[in-house]
């Protein structure tokens, strides 16, 4: 049988998954781990906490243009809103449009349950509904509409996306309009084999939506995961929106009141928590956060524009808890919806950490663009070839990084796994060093035109190396 060949055409590809590779020796797939990068925002404020501690949660954070903009939910009673320059420096702004205590001086924007928005990118969408937004009310989704992103109205008095699964909408519901698909898109939480897991459901103008269709889980070749997730936080990669990134705040259960299967109960009986990570919760967070009986951490998945799909091809934590008892403790280290480009080579996420104390915060965390994770070869080697595909550009751009030991090269083959002459991998300009984009030279130069659109592999060798992405410059 002939092997399907895939058109990537300039598309940006990142080695998320396998869908680009043939063949490995030597060389893996590894999850990236992020790096603190400080305090986003810290939950001070009354509006945003109780005297026991802040239980604000379920952040959105959104590029838009010049502003970084963020939702979250503040305490347990308003959405509110944050707003920065540069995606580091935050700060909370007055608005004057819900009181709370007598005064109208906070960022609250709404009272009640949180909306979850998103910058509408559809073309020829009014002024008046750039920004658009969700929220659970009894029945199911409502919708909401902004021209600025603060001032919001409700679309209708109806539900937009009715209920229809077991604990439909129990955490935050993500919504985008997807410039690949030409639809809006909806990922959200519902309870599937016991398990909480995440539905898909799309529409054509934001009112009426298609029903659930349950995403499968490509370690179980079901759809039902293999450890319950909380949230989803499913976006397409703002540099190559066919990939939709999504990062969960995974649950492992030390109590069986959130749980029903009979292996999960199994797996929370072989738990501990320490005596000392009960006085710290009793002293610190307290019951009304809810209770001392899990650990959460964030984890990484992805699925491509179209798939109903989640690939979990990396089961390691992604966020961990870290040192300390603070985070260690219920609803802590799950990722907010939304990654933002901060720096020319510099992406970062944000993090709920400390939650139900005194300290809660959004820890601000960073990768290098592209980053999430990489084909990497170790100290000894390896390589790694792809399907046969084709493409259109003029010049094959990496994004990677080496020790000063390693190396990469590349051979370009025909479908046949024939080296091209010209691009073979003696002929390959050996490139050492750490680039965001660097076009890949051979002796002849660097161009490829002569080949775009005929079916070709690629092999790369490498040692000591990282290989983030690959795309073919237009």
């Amino acid at each position: 049988m002939a092997t399907a060949i895939t058109d990537i055409g300039s598309r940006r590809e990142l080695f998320v998954d396998n869908f680009l590779i043939e063949s490995l020796n030597g060389a893996r797939l590894k999850l990236q781990e992020p790096r603190p990068g400080g305090v986003a925002i810290e939950y001070d404020q009354p509006w945003e906490r109780e005297p026991a501690g802040s239980r604000s949660f379920y952040t959105s954070v959104i590029k838009d243009g010049d502003i970084y903009r963020m939702y979250y939910r503040g305490d347990m009673t308003y959405s509110c809103y944050a707003e920065s320059t540069d995606g580091i420096n935050w700060t909370k702004p007055s608005l004057g449009l819900v009181e709370v205590e007598g005064s109208t001086e906070n960022n609250a924007i709404v009272k009640g349950r949180p909306l979850y928005p998103f910058v509408d990118g559809r073309a020829g969408v009014p002024d008046s509904e750039r920004y658009k937004a969700n929220s659970y009310v009894k029945g199911g989704l409502a919708g909401h509409v902004s021209s600025d992103g603060i001032h919001w109205r409700k679309l209708r008095d109806e539900v937009i996306v009715p209920g229809e699964l077991v604990n439909h909408f129990d955490a935050n519901s993500v919504m985008f309009w997807s410039e690949v698909e030409d639809l809006y898109l909806l990922y959200t939480r519902h309870m599937e084999g016991g398990r909480r897991a995440t539905a898909r459901a799309t529409s054509e103008d934001f009112v009426n939506w298609t029903g659930p269709t349950l995403m499968e889980y490509s370690n179980t070749g079901t759809t039902t995961p293999s450890e319950h997730l909380y949230t989803n936080q499913t976006q397409p990669y703002f540099r190559a929106p066919h990939i939709y990134i999504s990062m969960p705040g995974r649950i492992f259960f030390a109590d069986e009141r959130h749980i029903s299967r009979e292996d999960d109960i199994a797996f929370a009986r072989t738990r501990v928590i320490t005596e000392e990570v009960r006085r710290f919760y009793d002293a610190e967070v307290g019951e009304k956060a809810g209770g001392v009986g899990d650990v959460a951490d964030g984890v990484f998945l992805t699925s491509r524009a179209g798939s109903t799909t989640y690939d979990f091809t990396f089961r390691e934590s992604f966020v961990r808890p870290g040192i300390g008892l603070s985070n260690w403790t219920t609803r802590n280290n799950y990722p907010a919806c939304g990654v933002v480009q901060t720096g020319p080579t510099e992406m970062s996420l944000y993090v709920n950490r400390n939650y139900g104390q005194k300290t809660a915060y959004l820890e601000r965390m960073t990768l290098r663009l592209d980053g999430f994770t990489s084909l990497n070869a170790p100290y000894d080697g390896g390589e790694m070839t792809t399907r046969p595909f084709t493409f259109s550009g003029k010049q094959l751009e990496i994004n990677y990084s080496t020790s000063a030991a390693g190396s990469i090269r590349v051979e370009l083959q025909d479908a046949e796994g024939r080296p091209v002459p010209g691009h073979g991998l003696n002929e390959c300009r050996e490139l050492v060093g750490d680039e965001i984009a660097r076009s890949v030279a051979w002796e002849r130069g660097c161009s490829v035109s002569d080949l775009a659109g005929r079916p070709v592999r690629l092999r790369f060798v490498m040692k000591d190396a990282d290989l983030y992405s690959l795309r073919f410059q237009p």
